[in-house]
């Protein structure tokens, strides 16, 4: 993941910030009141939990774009998990706009808002890790899941490829022989040896040697689904079981507010897969395209913090500039 780098210039005038703060990326874009895109940035994850140094990630990243904004909303994994690592994240974002309203919130509930523009519905994340977060559109929410690589994150692209590397092993010391093909192919795509004592000797020291172990695992996900496009059995059955354990928390987070049909949206890099995409259809109906993307969530509630007119016009342009 590249460092940012700072803007040659910034459009004079009002701007609003918002910055997605995910376990794999963080992405910062600045927005002006036509809802033109001004200027935007990316870096790597600044999750908490697993990125020591978050607070540089946050201020390298957001500095340079803060010039003249009038609000600003921030979305970071892990937040609301631990009321001490809250506590700092609050008093971080603090720091980089003492002067201007400043929102901060999960970055799946800033995800929600994105998907369906502020109004009700369930959005289902499956990235690095996975969680449901359900809203009424009034300001009543409700979080299922995102419990960390330990207790949870089932059917995220961590999991995903957490349960492909496990069956390697046990493919690798005689405990899977069903699996020996599956394992074979995994192998090949990481330029491992293919046999036993070297495959995973081969395993363990990539492992060993990755400083952020949970995403460099989590990115075996798209080797997973690309077996499962081709056919591979048991890619297939992996990807399967994860659209699953997807389809349990959207099921339990619509309970939540059993008096409303809660319309689900996705948002993360599992999503790609269109064998998830589509089982996922069948199990819980069929989602609702989001409206915005994550960032675009955050955009929208710092856009009421400035107190700027939006309305669906507004979210129109500011879509079609995401998206372009």
């Amino acid at each position: 993941m590249p460092e940012p780098v700072v803007p040659p210039h910034l459009p004079h005038g009002p701007a609003i910030l918002a910055v997605d703060g995910g376990g794999t990326k963080t992405l910062a874009v600045r927005v002006g009141p036509d809802a033109s895109v001004q200027a935007q940035q990316v870096t790597r994850g600044c999750n908490p939990f697993d990125q020591p140094d978050w607070q540089a990630i946050l201020t390298d990243l957001v500095t340079p774009l803060a010039s003249g904004v009038q609000a600003a909303a921030f979305g970071v994994a892990g937040y609301g998990e631990n009321r001490e690592t809250g506590r700092q994240l609050q008093a971080h974002v603090q720091q980089l706009f003492p002067a201007t309203p400043a929102s901060l919130t999960n970055d799946v509930d800033m995800a929600c808002i994105g998907a369906f523009a502020g109004g009700a519905g369930v959005l289902l994340l499956s990235g690095t890790g996975s969680m449901a977060w359900a809203s009424d559109g009034a300001g009543q929410t409700a979080r299922v899941g995102g419990w960390g690589p330990v207790f949870g994150d089932e059917g995220s692209a961590y999991w995903i490829g957490r349960k492909a590397l496990q069956r390697v092993c046990q493919a690798m010391d005689g405990r899977a022989p069903e699996a020996q093909s599956f394992a074979r192919q995994i192998c090949a795509a990481m330029h491992w040896p293919d046999a036993n004592p070297a495959a995973l000797d081969a395993l363990l020291g990539w492992y060993n040697l990755q400083d952020r172990p949970r995403p460099a695992i989590a990115h075996c996900a798209r080797l997973i689904d690309d077996m499962a496009e081709a056919g591979c059995p048991e890619a297939r059955a992996l990807i399967t079981r994860a659209a699953q354990h997807l389809a349990v928390l959207v099921q339990t987070a619509r309970t939540r507010f059993s008096e409303h049909d809660l319309p689900w949206s996705y948002a993360g890099s599992v999503f790609k897969s269109t064998l998830l995409r589509t089982t996922l259809t069948d199990l819980c109906g069929a989602p609702q395209p989001p409206r915005l993307p994550p960032v675009g969530g955050g955009l929208v509630q710092a856009a009421r913090l400035a107190g700027w007119p939006i309305d669906a016009e507004w979210i129109a342009r500011l879509a079609h500039a995401l998206n372009t």
